[in-house]
Order: C-alpha cells, then sequence, then structure tokens
C-alpha cells in the first residue's frame, strides 16, 4: 500500500511537513468496525505512507475518536471537530482518510 515517495515531484513542500499530519480513522456504525476490522486495519496503515511521505511519527496525529459514528452530520464527531480546529489554527500539513462507499 506505502507508494514511494518522490520529493522532485511531490506537492509536498517543507511548509507541509513542518506542521502535523492528521490520519482519520471512521466507520459509520458500530456494527461495521465489529464485522469489517480489516476496513479499520487498512485505515490505520495510512500513517505508513504519511511516514513515507515524509513525516516524522512524532508529527503524525491518528484521529480515531469518531469510529462507529455516521458522517452525516457532524454532531458528537469530537475527531472531526478536534481537525476544523487544528486546521483553522494552522497546524495541519495534511490530512488523510480513507472514504469507501459501498451503496
Amino acid at each position: 500500500m506505502t507508494k514511494r515517495f518522490d520529493a522532485l515531484r511531490s506537492p509536498i513542500t517543507a511548509e507541509h511537513l513542518a506542521r502535523c499530519a492528521e490520519v482519520y480513522i471512521r466507520q459509520s456504525c458500530i456494527g461495521q468496525v465489529r464485522r469489517h476490522g480489516e476496513s479499520t486495519d487498512l485505515q490505520y496503515q495510512l500513517v505508513e505512507q504519511v511516514v513515507a511521505w515524509g513525516w516524522p511519527r512524532d508529527r503524525i496525529h491518528v484521529v480515531d475518536t469518531d469510529l462507529g459514528l455516521s458522517g452525516a452530520s457532524a454532531d458528537g464527531r469530537e475527531g472531526f471537530h478536534y481537525l476544523l480546529t487544528q486546521v483553522a489554527l494552522g497546524l495541519v500539513g495534511l490530512i488523510v482518510s480513507l472514504d469507501t462507499c459501498l451503496r
């Protein structure tokens, strides 16, 4: 899953790398979390991709407080609100999330 980082062709700049990277992990309901653990695992593996893009592990934050919560509304989604705050404060260089829609 991890793709090789090519600094010469990357849109990622030193300014991005100076800020934190956020890996946002979410599934819509607790049943999905229980039945589809491989999806959760795949989302956690996004950290390795972020490392490959140049972020040190100590500046990568995993935001998984919204596991089992629907994305239909921002109400009650603590992790989503955290991300909004971090972005508004200018502290985020990258947000990574895996979105799958199987309907």
